[in-house]
């Protein structure tokens, strides 16, 4: 590890303003490059998807892809970036394969690189679909119930305290810990009945406009934490729920009509709503007063 990389990944891990956009601009023609090798075969107006997934993985908690790098035995910062996305578009190119999209539409259920060691389940091809399966069933459940018990349940997940949330839904503690617990009986309750959509959860092209994925992207240089903080603020409400569902979306692959639904607005006016939270987030973020 050369003197700058190491100035530069220090400037990262401790949080200094337009470092890790600094970073993601020296690498990015290389990453690329890797997402456009021909052994791949995306297609063209999948890369700035493919981008975006892979810059959250590589900022996913607290950049712990990137403090792996030692630059051992003359590794360059260049090559481990070039080893870690080669993997990740590996994985990728295998879930694409199993769930074929659209061009330029987005499909990932995860936000971290994967197979940095042998996955068990990789002699069983079908244990991926399954996953994807049962993921997809957890979803359609959970994006059935009132708003409050989905925001309850995905708070908590991102292991934001009770607290908090119960600050940002303007509501007590024990209230939340109601929500959680009957959004946990109700989803119970409903696939024993069986009363449940089946269908995979795939990407709404109505919901990632061309303005939509331009406000996600602006987000990318902020570390998902400063997101997530941009995003949690006192009654927020509704917004809140709005605002994580996007910047996570290959995660839930919600369709219009949910988050209709989840902002209490028509359909026709969701993407002005979406980009009305995403805009809001980014301007806290920039002013510094996200926390």
């Amino acid at each position: 590890m050369n003197v700058d990389e190491k100035e530069l990944l220090e400037a990262v891990f401790t949080g200094s303003k337009g470092a890790f956009e600094q970073l993601l601009e020296r690498y990015r023609p290389l990453i690329y490059s890797v997402f456009a090798a021909p052994g791949l075969s995306f297609p063209r107006d999948f890369h700035d998807d493919l981008f975006q997934s892979f810059v959250l993985a590589l900022s996913a908690r607290d950049y712990r892809k990137l403090r792996a790098f030692e630059g051992r035995n003359a590794c360059s910062l260049a090559t481990f970036l070039q080893v870690v996305a080669t993997r990740f578009a590996l994985d990728e190119r295998r879930k694409f394969r199993r769930q074929p999209r659209g061009y330029g539409e987005a499909g990932r259920d995860d936000d971290e690189p994967t197979h940095e060691v042998q996955d068990p389940r990789e002699n069983n091809p079908a244990a991926p679909s399954l996953d994807r399966e049962q993921l997809d069933i957890f979803h359609n459940l959970l994006f059935s119930l009132d708003w409050k018990r989905i925001s309850a349940v995905l708070w908590v997940f991102r292991d934001v305290q009770r607290e908090r949330i119960a600050e940002v839904m303007a509501t007590s503690r024990a209230n939340i810990d109601a929500l959680y617990k009957r959004a946990k009986d109700q989803m119970t309750a409903l696939r024993e009945e069986g009363t449940y959509s089946r269908l995979p959860r795939l990407p709404d092209p109505t919901v990632l406009t061309p303005d939509v994925c331009a406000a996600l992207r602006a987000l990318l240089p902020a570390p998902p934490t400063e997101v997530q903080e941009a995003l949690l603020q006192p009654g927020a409400k509704r917004r809140a729920l709005l605002g994580l569902v996007l910047v996570l979306y290959p995660r839930f692959n919600c369709t219009r009509r949910e988050l209709a639904k989840l902002a209490k607005v028509p359909e026709d006016a969701v993407e002005g709503e979406c980009l009305a939270v995403l805009r809001d987030a980014a301007a806290r973020i920039r002013s510094g007063t996200a926390a």
